[in-house]
């Protein structure tokens, strides 16, 4: 399982809007050339708008802990992995 660009793409997307945007508009294309699972491939795919809201909205939306994006997010990877 590739954990790591999982969370990587998830909290990057947190953080900016214009991946997230991209992310939302295109899952496919967005995932299409990261190391992913099937499964954490739905997981991007199934995210709305509506689950960035908090951190808390998007760590149950994509099944992870909060503590875990925070995290990551304060990674300096993440703020210059742009989609």
């Amino acid at each position: 399982m590739s954990q790591r660009e999982f969370m990587i793409v998830l909290a990057h997307t947190e953080n900016c809007g214009m991946c997230r945007a991209k992310l939302l508009d295109d899952p496919v294309g967005v995932m299409a050339s990261r190391s992913l699972t099937e499964e954490e491939k739905t997981v991007l795919a199934g995210l709305k708008y509506e689950d960035f809201l908090t951190p808390e909205i998007l760590a149950r939306a994509a099944k992870v802990g909060r503590d875990e994006l925070e995290r990551y997010a304060a990674e300096p990877v993440v703020r210059l992995r742009h989609l």
